[in-house]
């Protein structure tokens, strides 16, 4: 099977499919597929030819088959592969590159995607950057022929929900990862003081954990490096931790050269200081097989501190959606007015609550219903699977938390259910009860967690004076503006604005899109505002976007 990291299909009328990056036949666009028991796949071009067990395949995937003058190109069931579209008069082509279609196409830019963007970190749907630039939705395909460009949904395994969900979840997993190892023996782990990569280990079998190596990122205030050290020694791993702070050393152009790579390898569509800060952690790692826990958030119901004390209307109300995107996403996910120039600060809002409120009204459910979809359908699928699309490539990765099978079961339990990881415990607890009781990087023992979310709870096994400690803290961070931030982000966040100080020619694409304030730039460069990482993200992407995209 071939496989590309960057491909380009196109066809005209008349005329023949030709690439860039691909041939006849299958071509992977990812390191490698496997099926749900982890077994590499060797009959993908039969899959894809037929539409057939598609949803079952490990995400991230994409491929393409080209045969009698016909692309057909499909992703994985929840959209972790990115790949991109355009159909333009007699003509249409695909690409695992958005930038690429856009300055094929001409394409100019989508104020409404940018809007959102602006304001959740994330596109919605298939939206881009670019208009006339879609994704290729989750678990369908893209159809190129004669210069015509068809989407169609592909068949997905349905799922009977068990008396017990949660046993058949913890032996899902079981499942999963073991046939991972078995036929990837020299697969790392993605190992964190957090619950998700916890669940993950947990379904390690155990005599399977001795040496096995746990990857971990180091970062000061974080107690992961020494969960994670600890949890190896108990149970004979090997350990590659890689510390965040060496970022700290890189010169302001080499830091930049980073980030603004990161920026046009993601389209301007992602998150570039999290993915250059990512990038420079896996220079320094082996690229093998890895566990990860990317998906987890669907079990917790990790929807935002407070969200399992709220009313649960009974339907999803303009009002609710406003006051859940102000108080959870805003605070840390949007870029500042004051960044924006002022028209288009005043129209983005309009523009992202529009799309929003059409986004959490379409699944007709109540509200935690529509909170549940959203995440998995937007956020776990945009805003994370940007990140997983720029190492897809380099190597290959089981998300068994996002199996379709997984998320299926996780979905049958009500949010009320799963809120506060009250059901991912409980998961957990059937895979191993020992790593259930072994306290995770907050402190906390993960049985603690199964437990009514009451104060009781939040004090669980921390003292009043510490419980108190981290409480203020966050309200400090509130207070004072300050929000969550990928490891090593910060650190080059302040680089990249140390450089553009140095040469603020490079601003000027971001500048010349009219959508940033210039008085507030000014600022920047005279050193009299020190801009957040998500401000230093979107000049980023901006200057990408506009160096690619036609004026609208």
């Amino acid at each position: 099977m071939q496989i590309a990291s960057r491909a380009l299909i196109s066809s005209k009328r008349g005329e023949s499919i030709y690439s860039s990056g691909i041939g006849t036949g299958v071509t992977a666009l990812c390191r490698g597929v496997i099926d749900s028991n982890g077994a590499p796949v060797a009959d993908l071009a039969e899959r894809l030819r037929a539409a057939d067990r598609l949803s079952v395949l490990g995400a991230p995937f994409a491929a393409v088959l080209v045969e009698d003058g016909k692309a057909t190109v499909a992703a994985d069931h929840v959209g972790f592969r990115h790949v991109y579209a355009t159909q333009r008069p007699g003509w249409a082509a695909v690409c695992t590159s958005a930038r690429e279609l856009a300055d094929l196409s001409g394409a100019g830019l989508d104020h409404s995607a940018l809007s959102v963007f602006r304001i959740t970190g994330h596109y919605l749907d298939d939206d881009t950057a670019y208009s006339g630039v879609p994704k290729l939705a989750p678990g369908h395909f893209f159809q190129l022929s004669d210069g015509q460009l068809l989407v169609s949904r592909y068949p997905q395994k349905e799922t009977m929900t068990p008396d017990d969900p949660a046993a058949a979840h913890a032996q899902r997993l079981h499942e999963l990862v073991a046939g991972f190892l078995e036929h990837h023996p020299d697969a790392m782990l993605e190992l964190s003081g957090g619950l998700d990569s916890r669940m993950v280990l947990a379904a390690v079998p155990r005599p399977r954990r001795k040496n096995l190596t746990a990857f971990t990122i180091v970062n000061a205030g974080s107690n992961d490096g020494s969960v994670a050290a600890a949890l190896a020694r108990r149970y004979g791993m090997r350990v590659r931790s890689i510390d965040i702070a060496g970022l700290g050393s890189l010169d302001p152009e080499t830091a930049y050269d980073l980030a603004r790579a990161a920026s046009w390898r993601l389209d301007g569509l992602g998150r570039p200081l999290s993915a250059a800060a990512f990038q420079w952690v896996e220079s320094q790692v082996e690229q093998a097989p890895r566990l990860s826990g990317h998906g987890g958030e669907m079990a917790r119901a990790l929807f935002g501190p407070g969200v399992e004390f709220e009313r649960p209307h009974p339907r999803v109300k303009p009002e609710v959606v406003e006051a859940y995107i102000r108080r959870w996403i805003i605070s840390n996910d949007a870029v500042p007015d004051e960044v924006l120039a002022p028209e288009f600060a005043a129209e983005s809002w309009r523009m992202a609550m529009k799309r929003l409120w059409e986004v959490f009204e379409r699944p007709g459910t109540d509200w935690l219903g529509a909170l549940s979809e959203f995440y998995l359908r937007q956020r776990m699928h945009r805003f994370g699977g940007i990140t997983i699309t720029d190492g897809c490539h380099t190597r290959l990765t089981l998300n068994p938390l996002s199996d379709s099978h997984v998320l299926a079961l996780a979905n049958a339990v009500p949010p009320k259910l799963r809120a506060g990881s009250r059901y991912a415990v409980r998961v957990l607890d059937k895979l191993d009860p020992e790593l259930a009781r072994i306290p995770l990087g907050s402190g906390l023992r993960p049985m603690v967690l199964d437990r009514p979310i009451t104060l009781t709870r939040k004090l669980g096994e921390n003292t009043v004076r510490g419980f108190l400690r981290k409480a203020a803290g966050k309200v400090v961070r509130t207070l004072s503006s300050q929000r969550r931030a990928a490891a090593g982000a910060p650190l080059l966040a302040a680089l990249v604005v140390e450089h553009w100080r140095a040469h603020p020619e490079l601003l000027a694409p971001a500048m010349n899109s009219g959508l940033i304030s210039e008085s507030y730039v000014d600022s920047v460069l005279r050193g009299g505002v020190e801009p957040d990482t998500t401000t230093v993200d979107f000049l980023l992407n901006l200057s990408v976007i506009a160096s690619t995209a036609a004026k609208p």
